[in-house]
């Protein structure tokens, strides 16, 4: 593999879940790649299908849930993978840091243990020098006095140095693609962005490609190369981070950077109109059409395709049209 072919592909990715024997989709048709050394921000808001997708990419959603498409890591299909295949992937080639450490690791263990454990599963190690690792891992990650820490158990640790912990396991073990999922959201302001220099610090020196799930634009759009913006379960915008920050194409992209908190006017916050939708409550059109200002009969009846509009793929009827004129301030109302 060169270093210019996509380390993880995802191909008209369909997420369906049986309702009281009706099927419903979740997701419809996401489709981006991540290279080597490249960061991919998936942004949107609650119920959108961030989770979901990086779910489906790693194979961890439930029984029964139906997924179409295709994902591919190193040219390898990973719907294809046998149980033992599977295991050795997640085990060694993807690493996964979630929104609560809390929830992820065992309160009664120690810190130690929940570093050392996957270490002596894969390498043929001993206690000891598993244990100097994590210690050297943990210094890495911004953790002194690392020796200590390994004896302490996860409720004697703040939030801050507890999601360091999981970004140490992460890690440790050595992946090629790191997923975080909203890995700030439980943090002070200070201590997100602490945690985020160091993580995309550490993706850069060992060239590791990463998918950061989050809500936030500008969070995103410091960390990451790429963005790919979810709503209803469908992509609305892709394209490079600075550019799609500094020049939305997609009326909601443009509505999500409306409705951050200002630093310099004080004042209620500013809301998108309307409710977010499900992707299974809409019937046809585009999925954005309710609550979308610039929405015409078009919009309503047909579902647009991507248009590859200066560097971006988005997904609107009038981008075009609309290109140049769109502005955060009429794209949101306050309440």
């Amino acid at each position: 593999m060169t270093t210019q072919d996509p380390l993880l592909t995802v191909e008209h990715l369909d997420i369906d879940v049986t309702v009281d024997h009706e099927i419903r989709p979740i997701v419809s048709d996401v489709r981006f790649q991540v290279r080597a050394g490249e960061a991919l921000g998936i942004v949107g808001e609650s119920g959108s299908g961030k989770s979901m997708t990086v779910r489906a990419v790693q194979r961890l959603l439930a029984p029964g849930v139906r997924v179409r498409g295709a994902v591919t890591f190193d040219g390898r299909d990973v719907y294809s993978f046998g149980p033992r295949e599977l295991r050795a992937w997640r085990a060694s080639e993807i690493a996964m840091i979630h929104q609560d450490p809390r929830a992820h690791i065992n309160p009664v263990r120690t810190v130690g243990d929940f570093l050392t454990e996957g270490l002596r599963l894969r390498e043929d190690v001993t206690r000891r020098e598993a244990a100097a690792k994590a210690v050297a891992q943990l210094a890495e990650v911004g953790i002194p006095d690392g020796e200590r820490r390994m004896t302490q158990y996860p409720h004697q640790l703040s939030g801050g140095l507890l999601q360091r912990v999981m970004i140490a396991a992460a890690l440790l073990a050595e992946p090629r693609l790191i997923v975080a999922d909203e890995p700030t959201t439980a943090l002070d302001v200070t201590t997100q962005e602490e945690v985020l220099a160091i993580l995309d610090e550490q993706r850069r020196e060992r060239g590791l490609a990463m998918i950061l799930i989050t809500h936030d634009l500008d969070l995103a759009t410091a960390v990451t190369d790429n963005l790919a913006v979810l709503y209803a379960g469908s992509l609305a915008e892709t394209g490079p981070a600075t550019t799609l920050y500094d020049n939305p194409l997609h009326p909601y992209t443009t509505a999500l950077l409306a409705a951050r908190p200002s630093t310099t006017q004080r004042g209620r916050l500013a809301a998108i109109p309307g409710r977010p939708s499900a992707a299974y409550e809409i019937e046809k059109g585009c999925v954005f059409a309710p609550r979308c200002p610039h929405a015409l009969g078009l919009c309503r009846e047909q579902a647009p395709p991507a248009l590859q509009l200066d560097g971006h793929d988005v997904a609107c009827h009038r981008a075009r049209e609309l290109r140049g004129t769109l502005t955060c301030e009429e794209m949101a109302t306050h309440d």
